[in-house]
């Protein structure tokens, strides 16, 4: 009997030592259960801004189904979570909530749902775009540039500078946070287009923009005048008439600054107001018989003052000498005439007729000078000219200009006087 008991037991042994040898032949591998995670939506970043309202985008989540969002105005409390569009397949969202102010931060989150589990949430710092400034103006100008000025925008970072010739080839240029700027490397007497558009930054790689204010018309000041003349000088009234060429376009008038002869103190600037001036009519006793320098530049009225364009280079003007006569006998008279500055001789010219030829008949370095041979009961007709004159560098002479400088002699037999006209 004891012997059967070993015996079974034996067998039992045998049994459980083959099933566990069996086991260690088998694959040495441990089964465990799946464990899934739901990845949260990638490269999430608003996309549009408006003043009201945003769109954010992401990378499909693999293995989503759906896609849930809410939002917020402080990052703390948030909306109750919407699907978005599509019954929640859209891996994008549109916010319109007109209770967002322009130019301000919001935060919207994002997670993805495979239909048991829900990702982490992905939180996007979002900004609606700011409104658009008031206005934009010039405020000065010269013949390469511009300089512009805004009203600030409430909520802006920054703004973008679109600029062109046209509104059509208009290109940003700059971003800067100030609500003023100077545009250089212009071309001279030249129209241009200019939008200002307020941005608020979110990323490096965004700014919440959509509204601007332009001005189609920015204008550049012309370059310098030229055609400048010397147009008339009645030495016997002083009266000076200054003449130049008015191509600008944009003028809105002209300065003209006096200068003495060395062209190293100005002595009278005048401005001449009026589109198109091309001249300066004046009298200036600091002149009286003097050679003078001049330049001119136009100007144009931006923001209640004054943007010039460039000067012309300097013009001269010399007078002629201003004449009288004497009688000395029948048939001869005395040419006397006022010192001009700076003359190192004079000239003296003579026609028979009005309006005729005048034919030089002598020069002198005096400033009298006794003309003889003539015949009385005769129109004769002089005038004086300055040689010499050092101005810009150079010795000039001073040309016939105003026939009121011309001398009218008649001689009477019978009579002292002649004809001083």
């Amino acid at each position: 009997m004891r012997n059967q008991k070993q015996s079974r037991m034996l067998r039992v042994m045998a049994l459980v030592f083959g099933i566990a040898f069996a086991i260690c032949l088998l694959p040495n591998k441990l089964v465990k259960a799946d464990v899934v995670t739901l990845a949260e939506p990638k490269d999430a970043a608003q996309t549009v801004s408006v003043e009201d309202g945003v769109r954010v985008e992401w990378t499909k989540v693999t293995g989503a189904t759906q896609y849930f969002y809410s939002y917020s105005a402080d990052n703390k409390t948030y909306t109750a979570e919407a699907m978005t569009g599509n019954n929640g397949t859209d891996n994008f969202v549109n916010i319109v909530n007109k209770t967002w102010k322009a130019g301000t931060y919001y935060y919207v989150r994002v997670r993805a749902f495979n239909g048991t589990k829900y990702s982490a949430y992905v939180t996007v710092k979002v900004a609606t775009a700011p409104k658009a400034p008031a206005y934009v103006k010039e405020t000065a100008a010269d013949s390469s540039s511009v300089t512009l000025s805004w009203a600030a925008s409430e909520g802006a970072t920054g703004y973008c500078i679109k600029f062109g010739a046209t509104a059509a080839d208009a290109k940003d240029i700059q971003t800067i946070t100030t609500t003023s700027c100077r545009l250089t490397g212009l071309k001279a007497d030249s129209a241009y287009y200019v939008a200002v558009y307020p941005v608020k930054k979110v990323t490096d790689k965004f700014s919440a923009s959509m509204n601007f204010v332009d001005n189609a018309k920015v204008i550049t000041m012309g370059g310098p005048v030229t055609g400048l003349k010397l147009y008339d000088w009645d030495v016997k009234s002083n009266l000076v008439m200054l003449q130049w060429s008015n191509a600008t376009k944009y003028e809105s008038g002209y300065q003209i600054e006096i200068y003495k002869a060395d062209g190293k103190t100005c002595v009278k600037t005048y401005t001449v107001p009026g589109k198109r001036s091309c001249m300066k009519v004046f009298k200036l006793k600091a002149l009286k018989n003097t050679p003078f320098q001049y330049r001119v530049r136009a100007y144009t009225n931006l923001a209640g003052k004054k943007s010039y364009g460039d000067w012309s280079a300097f013009a001269y003007a010399i007078p002629q000498a201003d004449v009288t006569a004497t009688k000395v006998s029948n048939t001869s008279v005395k040419l006397t005439w006022d010192k001009v500055a700076g003359a190192k001789s004079y000239t003296i010219y003579r026609a028979t007729s009005e309006g005729g030829k005048y034919k030089k008949v002598a020069t002198t370095k005096k400033r009298s000078y006794t003309v003889k041979s003539l015949d009385t009961y005769k129109d004769y007709y002089f005038f004086v000219k300055a040689n010499k004159i050092t101005i810009g560098g150079k010795a000039r002479n001073s040309t016939k200009l105003s026939v009121n400088n011309n001398l009218n002699v008649f001689i009477y037999k019978y009579q002292d006087e002649v004809t001083n006209d």
